[in-house]
């Protein structure tokens, strides 16, 4: 994406739009809600990290993300979101063509049953924050934008990513009784079928299957009609169980774009299963590519016990950009190029974020993984240290915006 460079950052050019929506977004009906919900998102979108994914990092991302289950459920307990608030976005157009590129190489079977989308994005970007819900469950929120008819439009539902290293069907089943029957946020008859052990099972395969992509189902199941029978790929049957981990791992819940994209009266009526159904459907259309799988790839690379460095890039220039008749607001930031060890390579990590050496500004330091090892240098244990600040605002301010790479 080394080419984009010259363009501002999507996060900025959604906060700009967010000064007059009614012209800018798609789909936005305006209302006390709406404009309650645009002014938070603004905020949040104005103080989040922010990502580019390179083109390189897109080739191996991708290539990442057709790994065997068991790879990709381990890919999954790795990608936590080393910040509680980002924005990541890259080119569509490129990681379409790469995944295209893939599917010719993994799948050549099933050519006629993939099609090439001709009318994808150009980019797409995702902003991933944490929510605590009022039940006190909590997870991380994927929410999609992208660019519709030339107006910004994000996704009314978000996806979710559970990264605990204890996490099945089983757990996934308990903890939606739990989070329902304190907030009650499925229409009755739906919430009736939903809490059927085998019911939750089959309406979450089948949801996981596209947001996973349909492609990465091809490859690891059989045939549409046997969509609940994984293939034997280690001929014990294994595979079955994994899937369905995975499946379990992934789900969709009303996002921040569901508050201006209906009228403030939908919100006191409820919703009806007709109308819950089809905005799922077309929010599944949209990332049936399997964006979610990409960024579970990106982040697990970012969090990998072997990258190798990172490299703090300052703002070459600023350029002016005008969208919608209004300048897009500009950032000074830094660009952090995070590069992979190549083949059997390994060199000592680099920490930007050390806190050593002179006096350092006030800026976040991203959550990461940190690693215990016995005598023989094997790691015995892994605990996830959190998004915290570091630093002071004596020094000044920082705003870290990153690029991800990796290495030739």
């Amino acid at each position: 994406m080394e080419d984009k460079f010259e363009k501002p950052l999507m996060a900025s050019e959604i906060i700009g739009a967010m000064s007059q929506p009614k012209r800018t977004f798609y789909n936005y009906v305006g209302g006390s809600i709406a404009e309650g919900k645009i002014r938070e998102t603004q905020s949040a979108l104005v103080q989040a990290q922010k990502f580019i994914v390179s083109n390189k990092l897109i080739d191996h991302a991708v290539e990442a993300s057709m790994s065997k289950p068991k790879v990709l459920l381990e890919m999954m307990k790795r990608a936590i979101p080393p910040f509680k608030n980002m924005f990541i976005e890259w080119d569509e157009d490129y990681r379409v063509n790469a995944l295209w590129h893939m599917y010719e190489k993994y799948l050549p079977q099933y050519r006629d049953k993939i099609k090439f989308p001709e009318d994808h994005a150009e980019r797409i970007g995702y902003h991933i924050y944490h929510y605590e819900s009022p039940t006190g469950d909590s997870w991380f929120m994927y929410e999609m934008w992208l660019m519709i008819d030339k107006k910004w439009f994000a996704s009314p539902l978000a996806s979710i990513v559970r990264n605990d290293e204890d996490w099945d069907m089983n757990k996934a089943f308990r903890q939606f009784k739990f989070n329902e029957a304190k907030a009650q946020d499925l229409p009755t008859e739906f919430r009736h079928y939903m809490l059927d052990a085998e019911n939750y099972n089959k309406e979450t395969v089948a949801q996981g299957q596209k947001i996973i992509g349909a492609p990465y189902t091809l490859m690891y199941f059989a045939e549409e009609n046997e969509r609940f029978k994984a293939k034997s790929l280690d001929e014990k049957g294994e595979d079955y169980g994994i899937m369905h981990d995975i499946y379990s791992r992934v789900t969709t819940v009303q996002g921040r774009a569901m508050h201006w994209m209906i009228p403030k009266e939908q919100f006191k009526q409820g919703w009806s299963v007709d109308s819950m159904t089809k905005i799922s459907e077309q929010h599944l259309q949209l990332i049936s590519g399997g964006d979610i799988r990409f960024i579970v790839s990106v982040l697990s690379i970012l969090n990998y016990d072997l990258i190798v460095k990172q490299v703090q890039k300052p703002a070459k220039h600023k350029i002016k950009h005008i969208r919608f008749g209004r300048s897009v607001p500009t950032n000074e930031y830094s660009l952090l190029n995070i590069e992979l060890p190549k083949p059997r390579g390994k060199t000592v990590y680099e920490k930007i974020f050390s806190g050593h050496g002179t006096p350092k500004k006030w800026h976040k330091r991203r959550g990461h993984w940190r690693r215990y090892r016995d005598a023989q240098g094997n790691v015995t244990k892994r605990i996830w240290v959190a998004e915290c600040e570091a630093g002071s605002k004596a020094y000044g301010e920082k705003i870290n915006d990153y690029n991800l790479q990796k290495s030739n």
